[in-house]
């Protein structure tokens, strides 16, 4: 461990832990020698600070990253079940890019595939082209903190519904969609037009299913599940859920906070487009957005509850501005991800590991 330093911010903030190198030690196979060798350290300090982020080293491609996180977890997954486009990067098995979606559009806190059975344990980002304008950042936020910081009548409304998920897809020939949360068809999603193939994959996760429209080639999709986890390690409860994401109304939150961040004219106008798609997407049925959180019972998530979910978000939120080659490594059932809105060139990849089944079902209710 003494041939890389360790330290936090000066700010007091201890999210993420940084990693540096020692006497010029930057190579890419000192890094996962390292890794490999003290494994079972940095897993340690992992689960203290919530991520470990490496700066100072070598990592230039996509193939650098991959033998990075491979040195840590040697069983990187492929499977993806998000709504967020993603290419899988030339010359790796594992490595896709962060995200396709516009880089006008802001990402919200999530932990990755937090509305599955069992999400990634943890999720590993590098940034090989950072941003040079404002935002841009991958931010993170404590969600146990979340938790903590909840209003206790919210949380226990959360806590005793638990969460509906409704995602709506169609093929992934029909592009236009007057629907906003249209991101992405579920022969991408599935990465397979094998209708037996979908559905046997949505019985695994215990998800329901229908197919709809006059070519019976729509999907709709609908699981419950529990809006707080214990931490399977710690047994800290951690909120957990995908609603402040899976909402039109706090994405338009999002780029007013960057819009007032950025003093820029430009994400005044985007404040307004993402404003029109908000309320054109107010006319249509939640149950039939392309992804919306509903509560567990089926009812519609007040605003005041989705403002109080915002408001301890945003207490907790950590910027930290990318530098070329940081590679962070993310407990995925503590730390949540997002991504700022930006313009010019961005280039972040990621990988995660496998499936980890969490803590509770919600089939567990009595």
């Amino acid at each position: 461990m003494d041939e890389i330093s360790f330290y936090t911010r000066e700010d007091g903030e201890t999210l993420p832990l940084f990693a540096t190198p020692k006497d010029g030690k930057t190579s890419v196979d000192f890094l996962t020698n390292w890794i490999a060798e003290n494994r079972d350290a940095l897993q340690d300090k992992i689960r203290e600070h919530g991520a470990v982020l490496f700066r100072g080293f070598d990592i230039e491609s996509p193939q650098d990253f991959e033998r990075v996180a491979l040195s840590y977890q040697p069983e990187l997954s492929t499977e993806y079940r998000g709504t967020s486009p993603r290419k899988l990067q030339p010359g790796t098995k594992a490595v896709f890019s962060a995200s396709e979606l516009p880089y006008y559009f802001p990402i919200g806190q999530h932990l990755e595939m937090s509305f599955l059975p069992a999400p990634p344990k943890e999720i590993f980002f590098s940034c090989l082209i950072p941003p040079v304008s404002i935002g841009g950042e991958t931010t993170l936020c404590d969600f146990s903190k979340v938790y903590r910081d909840l209003d206790p009548e919210v949380r226990e409304r959360f806590e005793k519904k638990g969460v509906m998920y409704v995602r709506n897809y169609t093929r992934s020939s029909r592009s236009f969609s007057i629907d906003p949360t249209m991101m992405k068809g579920w022969e991408d999603t599935f990465y397979s037009p094998d209708k037996a193939l979908v559905e046997d994959e949505c019985r695994k996760s215990n998800i329901d299913f229908n197919w709809y429209g006059a070519q019976k080639d729509s999907l709709k999709m609908t699981n419950r599940e529990e809006a707080i986890q214990h931490h399977p390690e710690t047994n800290v409860p951690v909120w957990f859920n995908h609603v402040q994401v899976f909402s039109m109304p706090m994405a338009r939150k999002y780029v007013q906070f960057h819009c007032t961040r950025a003093k820029s004219l430009f994400f005044y106008f985007v404040y307004v487009f993402v404003s029109i798609l908000a309320w054109l997407g107010s006319f249509i049925k939640p149950q039939n957005l392309g992804f919306t959180t509903l509560y567990g019972d089926g009812t519609v998530v007040s605003g005041a509850d989705l403002k109080c979910v915002n408001d301890a978000i945003s207490k907790n939120l950590v910027f930290n501005r990318w530098q070329k080659g940081d590679t962070i490594f993310i407990d995925n059932f503590r730390i949540s991800h997002g991504r700022q809105p930006y313009r010019g060139k961005r280039k972040v990849v990621v990988s995660w590991s496998k499936p980890c089944s969490k803590p509770k079902a919600f089939s567990e209710r009595a």
